[in-house]
């Protein structure tokens, strides 16, 4: 894993105080992402055709060789590369018997060779996590992409004639971009719905997508590979079996092909099945080669709050595969003491302490001597973990499954359960900042309401001075998200050509995954401590397979009629992952329902002379969070979160059963990570339209 930047005059009239000092500029902006790769820098200046690269690395694969930037014999065609491409092998000796000649053993190199034969389609042939910048020459192009699902980060900008595009936005600072508020985005939460950020004019390169810049000065943004569902009434010729198999080793494969490191490599461990099945089947494929070889976990635990701490569970798991295990207990003073510095490489606001949990998790393995952890994001995502999915699979039939021979609910039975449902509060409730509004904006999405959910956890009109709604219209983070949408997914969606379930798949991969968890606990805490994840479950092929499974085999419903007259209706999350990781899981990670994974505070002691001393969350917030910082962001109210600061100190914090943070620090920490990022980047303050 490395850190990428770009930059491309467009035109003889760009910017000509950013083309003096253009080789010093690109150092600093390796400077800004020595944390990505601390092992070795390098950059290309081409002064004829005013474009830079700089790359930092992070040595993983052929330690001694792989310096970037790229080049072909020809000198020609240059190239920087972020992440791991995976069926290096294969690859190679393909395209050397196609001419090609390999300058080292680094995965990295394949980009370059792949382009000489296959130009822009390059990116259909590459397996993994990435994101490239590639410069011709001869035919001066310059060609971006990041990998199917995002788990790379790419910034691009335009400022004054020049295009430029890093892997975090601190990167384009010295480049010479200047940061603004975007205020359409922060209001309606733009940065997780869609490709914008919080910063006027810098957008993420979406998931899957690629980037050209022509000689003449257009600039293009293309998908080049996309989820896709079966219609519903599609019926299953396969047999249950045949689908579990299917899941079985294309899982396994996944996690092969990860496998391959120059440098000591382990696994994140939780009580999920997600982790486990992954740990589990890492350390089976090592000890194929090896009988004596031990898996390495890594686990965070949180004895303070025994009914969520999953540390015990996954220790448990651990030794049943002769793993070694390492639990890391952070204590409330750790976490709040991380968290600046999570939103800080994160670059987006938080709203818990699970950035900071998992930072310091990456920190320990680092420390150990790790470079490289398996994790288990993107299961949730694919096979429907997610309790709020199971409303969406029960808004319609799924007569695919039907030749199954699974029981399936009636309509009836259907409408039965979505009244039972309704009203009723999630079993974990994590992110929301108050109670969603009682209606929200159409979006022609068909059954597909998930999105919605994105209103109780974005800030509401009050949170605004009243210049700002008046300028930018009241909050609607649903529209957003269905905006966001490609025109042909909402057609599908509300056509009904997609199941519900699979509609609401694609909703969160494309936006909580892509644009939350595989950021702020994925890549960026990982990359703050210098360590490279890889998520298996988000391999494409196991995910195009997975997208063809009937919805009943994601989520199984199951009837209990042992009272008699009475049809009561129970569903199963995630049920074919769980029979396709039974033999690689102990039975009680089998049997364990999903829980969302979570950094739960201690309960303060009893002791009244202790109880009346501030948390140090407390202490965090209300050092920082004051009416000169709030005021200075210049777009918040802060005669209403004032109010909630003064609330949140003055009586007792709340400590959820569910484990999750009081509602009134989620919205403070989110206030608190406005501030820091304007601290960190130089935003000045943000000044209404008159």
């Amino acid at each position: 894993m490395c850190g990428i930047s770009a930059i491309k005059f467009i035109g003889p009239g760009a910017n000509d105080g950013v083309r003096q000092d253009l080789e010093k500029r690109l150092r600093a902006s390796n400077e800004r992402m020595v944390h990505r790769g601390p092992d070795s820098s390098g950059i290309f200046v081409d002064e004829k055709r005013l474009l830079g690269l700089a790359h930092t690395r992070l040595s993983i694969i052929d330690l001694e060789g792989g310096q970037q930037p790229l080049h072909d014999e020809s000198g020609l065609v240059h190239a920087v590369v972020a992440g791991e491409l995976y069926d290096y092998q294969d690859l190679r000796e393909q395209l050397e018997q196609q001419g090609c000649q390999f300058r080292s053993h680094v995965d990295s190199e394949l980009v370059i060779h792949l382009y000489k034969i296959h130009g822009l389609n390059l990116v259909q042939h590459l397996r993994g996590e990435f994101a490239f910048v590639l410069y011709d020459e001869t035919r001066q192009l310059l060609f971006a992409a990041r990998d199917r699902f995002g788990i790379k980060p790419l910034y691009y900008t335009l400022v004054e004639g020049c295009l430029m595009i890093a892997s975090e936005m601190k990167a384009l600072l010295p480049l010479g971009w200047k940061p603004e508020w975007d205020m359409e985005s922060i209001v309606n939460s733009g940065e997780f719905s869609d490709n914008r950020t919080v910063f006027k004019g810098v957008f993420k390169l979406p998931a899957a997508h690629q980037l050209t810049l022509r000689r003449t000065g257009q600039l293009k943004v293309q998908s080049y590979w996309d989820q896709a569902f079966p219609r519903p009434e599609q019926p299953e010729t396969r047999s249950i079996e045949e689908l579990i198999e299917g899941v079985r080793s294309r899982f396994v494969d996944a996690v092969r092909t990860r496998l391959r490191s120059d440098v000591p490599l382990g696994v994140y461990l939780s009580g999920g099945i997600d982790s486990a099945v992954v740990a589990g089947v890492a350390a089976k494929l090592l000890k194929e080669n090896d009988q004596n070889a031990k898996l390495t976990t890594f686990t965070l635990s949180f004895p303070g709050r025994s009914e969520h701490d999953e540390g015990p569970i996954a220790m448990r798991m651990a030794e049943s595969i002769g793993a070694n295990v390492h639990l890391v207990r952070p204590t409330e003073e750790d976490l709040v003491g991380c968290f600046e510095r999570a939103v800080y490489h994160s670059e987006q606001l938080a709203l818990s302490l699970t950035g900071p949990g998992k930072m310091l998790l990456a920190e320990h393995v680092r420390k150990l001597g790790h470079k490289v952890v398996l994790t288990g994001e993107g299961a949730d995502e694919m096979f429907g973990g997610y309790t709020f999915f199971t409303g969406q699979f029960i808004h319609a039939i799924d007569p695919a499954a039907i030749p199954l021979g699974i029981p399936l609910p009636t309509s009836e039975d259907l409408d039965a359960t979505g009244k039972a449902m309704e009203g009723r509060r999630p079993p974990q409730d994590h992110y929301s900042l108050g109670a969603p509004p009682p209606s929200t904006t159409q979006s022609n999405m068909g059954l597909i309401t998930v999105h919605k959910a994105f209103a109780a956890s974005s800030y509401g009109p009050a949170f605004y001075r009243p210049e700002v709604i008046a300028e930018v219209g009241h909050p609607d983070a649903p529209l957003s998200v269905a905006e966001g949408l490609k025109a042909e997914v909402r057609a599908k969606m509300s056509s009904g050509q997609w199941h519900p379930l699979n509609g609401a798949l694609y909703v969160v991969a494309n936006t909580l995954l892509t644009n939350g968890l595989l950021n702020a606990v994925g890549d960026r805490a990982e990359m703050a401590a210098s360590i490279e994840g890889r998520p298996p479950f988000l391999d494409h092929h196991l995910v195009e397979y997975v997208n063809g499974l009937p919805p009943s085999v994601k989520i199984k419903p199951s009837l209990d009629e042992s009272e008699p007259g009475v049809r009561k209706w129970s569903f199963t999350e995630k049920w074919i992952l769980r029979e396709a990781a039974k033999p690689f899981v102990t039975e009680e990670i089998y049997k364990n329902r999903k829980s969302q994974f979570n950094t739960p505070l201690p309960r303060p002691a009893t002791d009244p002379s202790a109880q009346l001393a501030l948390t140090p969350l407390q202490r965090l917030l209300k050092t920082r969070l004051t009416e000169e910082t709030v005021k200075q962001l210049g777009w918040a109210n802060w005669a209403h979160i004032g109010g909630i600061l003064k609330e949140y100190l003055s009586g007792s914090p709340d400590y959820p059963a569910d484990g999750g943070l009081d509602m009134r620090v989620r919205i403070l920490l989110g206030i608190l990570s406005f501030v820091v990022l304007q601290e960190s980047f130089g935003v000045p303050t943000y000044e209404p339209c008159p």
